[in-house]
């Protein structure tokens, strides 16, 4: 069973640039300083002040902020009229970085650690996203599988997150799931680039991924590992990408880890679309 486990986390980037700057509120209130990493144009990812990844949607920042995103993260005149390189190299299972819808259905109906969810005929209802999980649980979870696209609809990345568990399981039952994760990734990856403990649930916003792990791919892809909030529910994560993400410079404790600090950022109510 875990070779099996550790099969089913064969993962895969790009450099990216990062550039530290204020980021407001969608309503303006708020604000905080972070270093942008990436955007696919629905969600972006940062370094917060106290070296924690973060990723949520661009709708929850200020209009002035997601203008910045689209204006940083669009093709350039350099560019503009070719045809970009489509995202290569290893995702998950037989998945590659590249794979069109088609072949990422095809892949994952032949796939002997996943399962389809719904018939394959309401794939065109459903989508792709939320339909696949997991033959086996990860630390007694099922993980389910979504997917981010490029432009022209090449796979860039997958996310693996379990089934929402109520609060009273995320010390238990996901603090479980995130252990087991780290082994499963660890023995993959080797020692992550970057890691924290597991977050203290009063650090998780609805709508947020808070990375505690990152590891590189021999394909210089990265790996995160997160927490996270769907309204009064919480999951675990592992994103996949084939962005590079760098890692952020730890802050040291008397313990030689990275310390924890008080979640700077927005407030659950400042995220708010």
């Amino acid at each position: 069973m875990r070779s099996l486990l550790l099969v089913l986390l064969a993962l895969s980037i790009l450099p990216v640039r990062a550039e530290s700057r204020s980021w407001r509120s969608v309503n303006g209130n708020q604000s905080f300083r972070a270093e942008f990493m990436t955007s696919d144009g629905t969600r972006v990812t940062l370094k917060r002040s106290d070296n924690r990844i973060i990723t949520f949607p661009v709708a929850k920042l200020h209009i002035d902020d997601r203008v910045w995103i689209a204006n940083n993260t669009k093709t350039t005149k350099a560019t503009a009229g070719r045809t970009q390189p489509a995202p290569e190299g290893t995702a998950f299972d037989a998945l590659e970085f590249g794979d069109d819808r088609r072949a990422v259905q095809e892949k994952l109906m032949q796939s002997k650690i996943v399962t389809p969810t719904v018939a394959e005929t309401l794939f065109g209802r459903t989508g792709l996203n939320g339909v696949f999980k997991t033959t086996s649980t990860i630390g007694g979870l099922h993980c389910f599988l979504y997917f981010d696209w490029t432009d022209d609809g090449k796979l860039r990345e997958v996310t693996l997150q379990t089934q929402p568990v109520a609060r009273s399981s995320y010390p238990t039952l996901l603090n479980s799931n995130w252990k087991e994760l780290t082994t499963l990734l660890s023995a993959l990856h080797g020692k992550p680039k970057q890691e924290a403990p597991f977050p203290d649930i009063g650090d998780l916003q609805d709508g947020l991924l808070l990375g505690s792990h990152l590891w590189h791919t021999e394909e210089k892809h990265s790996v995160l590992l997160c927490s996270g909030q769907e309204r009064d529910q919480f999951l675990v994560a592992v994103r996949i990408t084939s962005d590079y993400i760098a890692p952020t410079t730890p802050t040291p404790s008397g313990s030689g880890k990275t310390s924890r600090t008080s979640p700077s950022g927005f407030t659950p109510a400042d995220f708010q679309p």
